[in-house]
C-alpha cells in the first residue's frame, strides 16, 4: 500500500461540520500518512485566523497526530501583503518532490484538482487522492450569519461538538 500527503487549502471562516469531515476522511485514510493543512488570514467578518485555529482545536483535529497544520506564507503582490493557501500547497509540492502528494478535494469543487493535476503533468509523485463526497450543503458564510443574528449553530458542528464550546470559542 503506497503511503502519500494529502494537502489541504483554506480559510476556513470558521470551520463547520462540512469542513471537519472533509480533513477528518482524508485523516482516516489508512493510504494518508499525513494531512498538510494550510489557513488562510483573511479575516471573515469577526472570524480571524486565531478564530479557526481555536474551532479546529475545539473539533480536535489539532492533535491528530497525522495532521500538519501551517499558517499560508505572507506574499507581496501589487496590492500589499496577502496570504494563499492554495498556492502553499503547490509550493509545498515543489519543495518535497521525493514525497507522494496529492491535494484534497471534495465533489464540491473539483476545479482546484483539476489545476493542480494539470500543472504537475508528467510529475510521477503527484497523485489524485480519493475524492471525498460532500454530504451537507454547508457554507461558512451561512454559519457566520446564523453566529451574527443569535441562531443556533449546531447544525454547522461536528457530531459530539456543543454549540455552547464553539460560541464560547468564537466569543459569540
Amino acid at each position: 500500500m503506497q503511503k502519500y500527503t494529502v494537502l489541504i487549502a483554506g480559510g476556513f471562516k470558521p470551520p463547520h461540520k462540512g469542513h471537519y469531515d472533509f480533513i477528518k476522511f482524508y485523516l482516516d485514510n489508512p493510504c494518508v500518512e499525513q494531512v498538510v493543512l494550510f489557513c488562510g488570514e483573511k479575516k471573515r467578518d469577526t472570524i480571524s485566523l486565531e478564530a479557526t485555529e481555536a474551532v479546529l482545536e475545539a473539533y480536535g483535529l489539532m492533535k491528530h497526530p497525522k495532521l500538519t497544520y501551517q499558517r499560508a506564507k505572507q506574499r507581496n503582490g501589487k496590492k500589499g501583503s496577502f496570504t494563499n493557501p492554495l498556492a502553499d500547497c503547490y509550493d509545498w509540492a515543489d519543495e518535497n518532490y521525493d514525497t507522494h502528494c496529492g491535494l484534497g478535494w471534495s465533489s464540491k469543487d473539483k476545479g482546484y484538482q483539476d489545476g493542480f493535476v494539470k500543472y504537475f503533468k508528467g510529475d510521477s509523485m503527484i497523485i489524485t487522492p480519493p475524492m471525498f463526497e460532500q454530504q451537507d450543503d454547508l457554507s461558512a458564510t451561512d454559519f457566520r450569519k446564523a453566529l451574527e443574528n443569535g441562531e443556533s449553530i449546531q447544525a454547522f458542528l461536528p457530531d459530539g461538538v456543543s454549540e455552547e464550546q464553539i460560541r464560547k470559542v468564537l466569543g459569540a
